[in-house]
């Protein structure tokens, strides 16, 4: 697909004044690095058989949730992209990215091999509603994590900052992609047509920022305030590096059996 092209193939720009922007959610550094490559999830069509689906919104809003869940668990997921394109309302013309991040908080996700694509398929036959058995399991996805999102501004400057929390969704014109990495010359952008990694060195034209988190886990200054109840102190640097992102029910279990000991130590 040459980035040439000035056919839409899915995108529906604009935002509500009501969606968070960026400083929103806590900023974090998890991958001090800002590359992604290591994470990359394995390349799917947005164009199967001879069917345009109109979902790159959809599908590169979930190759950033698949991998920044390959990067926090070292599990390799892959989620039904029919399933978040129905769920959200795709249309003819695409959709907005907005739609798609409400979509996966409220509805969840759905592996694949639940709601695959068929082959050959039809407007008609991809865009099916799902069984209620499906749409069901999908919400499961949601107990224990919590997907968020934030539109940043799309600067190189701002996408080298916000790289070091998540790969961000990124749109050129006509088109929704990953941007997984970007260097001071080019722009590294995972795709949903072949070849899948590719690079420009134009601008992009919106960003948007998904943050996948444990529903228990811990931010930074979560470590800082449950190290000030459980042990009357600051953690050290040492403590906080290991501690965020780690979950709540860990640390309390921790801190008892810390407690325990120092307790125990000064009573002997």
């Amino acid at each position: 697909m040459s980035e040439n092209t000035e056919r839409n193939l899915g995108v529906i720009m604009g935002q509500r004044d009501s969606d968070y922007v960026g400083g929103t959610l806590p900023y974090e550094v998890v991958n001090p690095s800002g590359d992604w490559t290591p994470y990359l999830p394995p390349g799917e069509w947005q164009h199967p058989g001879l069917l345009e689906t109109m979902a790159c919104v959809s599908f590169s809003g979930l190759n950033v949730l698949e991998t920044l869940h390959y990067f926090h668990t070292g599990e390799r997921r892959n989620f039904s992209d029919r399933f978040t394109a129905k769920m959200s309302g795709t249309t003819p013309q695409g959709n907005w990215l907005w739609k798609v991040g409400d979509s996966i908080r409220k509805d969840g996700l759905i592996e694949e091999e639940f709601w695959p694509t068929e082959a050959n398929p039809t407007w008609e036959s991809y865009y099916a509603t799902p069984p209620m058995e499906v749409v069901n399991k999908a919400k499961d996805f949601l107990i224990p994590w919590k997907v968020q999102y934030e539109f940043i501004d799309f600067t190189r400057e701002s996408l080298l900052y916000h790289l070091k929390q998540s790969p961000i969704q990124v749109v050129f014109p006509s088109h929704a992609v990953m941007n997984f990495n970007t260097t001071e010359s080019v722009y590294r952008y995972f795709d949903s047509y072949s070849p899948f990694v590719k690079e420009r060195q134009a601008d992009f034209s919106s960003a948007l920022k998904y943050v996948l988190r444990r529903n228990d886990m811990m931010t930074a200054e979560d470590v800082k305030l449950q190290y000030v109840l459980a042990f009357y102190r600051q953690p050290t640097a040492d403590e906080l590096a290991f501690w965020t992102g780690k979950g709540l029910t860990m640390f309390l279990k921790t801190a008892i059996k810390d407690r325990a000991s120092y307790l125990n130590s000064q009573v002997q």
